[in-house]
């Protein structure tokens, strides 16, 4: 931008006064002082022809209004561009968006994406997270892109039976490697170094191999990269290109598109608000989907609302919790079985399994009541005019540990799945 603008908004600043703005023109006269109804005509004091608004006034315009603006304000508003340009007028059969990426996502809340009920309105969801992932990913496929320019990055792919072309993250032609990247948050990172990769997202890599496969591509191997946002680690894992595993997702997920064409309502995938943070927190169609309004005003939970209606499903539900219950007790006392034949077994890693210590860490120093009120009956018999000013009296402080105990976990799923593969990693 040209330093003459800049120089020229920041004078134009400097001379700002209270009240409404004045909109000068490039003459330099106000809006106002300009013929017309609309004062877009000429202004004979500055033989200017027409009213064109002076592009430094425009400017600083823009940066007082960016001045206050929070960076996932920016973030969102960068986003939402790309999101306006999806059609808004109601799909028809034929015109169904499902891609390999629904492999994982909840079939109620395809239906409420792409052939909603009369009246529906989404509920605003959080979406900082997502952001976060589209920022990491698209600085990922731009380093890989510069690092290996002969991968191709982002392509389309079509699959028969789907109207929506799919879209792959990376592929290396050459050795027939398919990669897909996932960023992963606290919760995410935890279930993929416990069990590895879901299979709902092994079936989304299989089926962009099998949509480059029937294109006649060479697909050999499909790969997984997780990169977790809070520490930048990073932990990959593989398959070989299996197409009969494609080929059974792939019809899964026509057969979602077929139930959209006949006007079906698909069912739930998942437990619902109270208990799935991804329905409470992320999914726009919950408010209608759990009928989430007319449960609170009844005074029961989503969940009771929507699927319990009558005596018998109260007495499976009451069924459920007692099989639970029975099932949980039967657990600890195993757990406690198994603990005692822990005891003195000293900590170390032993085949899939850690055995560590936690806890034990010195907490930040918090007040101390009871050492504040030893201090001050310390300084009681003092006469008066030798006592301190309370204010003068430094507060105790105390450092505790957090409580310590010993925890058995599983060695990452990423670890043990390079052991199990020799020669990799």
């Amino acid at each position: 931008m040209q330093q003459s603008l800049i120089e020229r908004a920041r004078a134009l600043a400097s001379a700002q006064v209270f009240g409404p703005g004045l909109a000068p023109c490039r003459c330099g006269a106000p809006r106002h002082v300009h013929q017309g109804r609309k004062s877009l005509g000429s202004h004979s004091a500055t033989n200017c022809a027409r009213y064109r608004r002076d592009p430094a006034d425009v400017l600083l315009e823009r940066a007082q209004a960016a001045a206050n603006n929070r960076l996932g304000q920016d973030l969102a508003q960068s986003d939402r561009p790309r999101r306006r340009r999806r059609p808004r007028r109601p799909k028809k059969p034929g015109e169904w968006s499902i891609g390999a990426s629904d492999t994982g996502s909840c079939r109620r809340a395809i239906w409420y994406r792409e052939n909603p009920p009369p009246g529906y309105v989404p509920a605003p969801v959080d979406r900082r997270a997502a952001l976060a992932g589209t920022l990491i990913h698209d600085s990922i496929s731009r380093r890989r892109r510069a690092l290996y320019p002969w991968r191709l990055q982002e392509q389309s792919v079509t699959l028969p039976g789907l109207d929506r072309p799919s879209r792959y993250d990376e592929y290396d032609p050459v050795t027939g490697v398919l990669y897909d990247y996932k960023t992963a948050g606290d919760w995410k990172w935890a279930v993929v170094g416990e069990s590895g990769p879901p299979e709902t997202e092994w079936d989304q890599g299989q089926l962009y191999a099998l949509a480059l496969h029937l294109a006649g591509q060479l697909v050999v191997e499909v790969r997984i990269v997780y990169y977790e946002r809070k520490s930048g680690a990073d932990e990959e894992f593989s398959r070989p290109f299996d197409e009969q595993a494609a080929r059974r997702a792939l019809g899964r997920l026509t057969a979602i598109a077929t139930a959209l064409d006949l006007g079906t309502a698909l069912p739930r995938d998942r437990s619902g608000p109270s208990t799935d943070v991804i329905c409470r927190r992320y999914c726009g169609a919950r408010i209608d989907c759990w009928s989430i309004n007319q449960a609170e005003a009844a005074g029961r939970s989503p969940e009771s609302y929507t699927l319990v209606t009558d005596a018998d499903d109260i007495e499976w539900a009451l069924g459920e919790y007692d099989r639970t219950r029975a099932e949980k007790s039967k657990a600890e006392k195993a757990q406690n079985v198994a603990k005692a034949l822990l005891d003195g077994i000293p900590p170390a890693t032993y085949g899939e399994f850690e055995y560590v210590h936690t806890g034990g860490r010195l907490k930040d120093p918090e007040p101390d009541p009871a050492a504040r009120l030893r201090q001050l009956e310390g300084l009681w018999d003092l006469p008066e005019t030798e006592r301190p000013a309370l204010a003068e009296l430094d507060y105790p402080t105390k450092r505790t540990r957090t409580t310590s105990r010993m925890e058995v976990r599983r060695v990452r799923a990423a670890v043990r799945a390079r052991r199990a593969t020799p020669g990799r990693g």
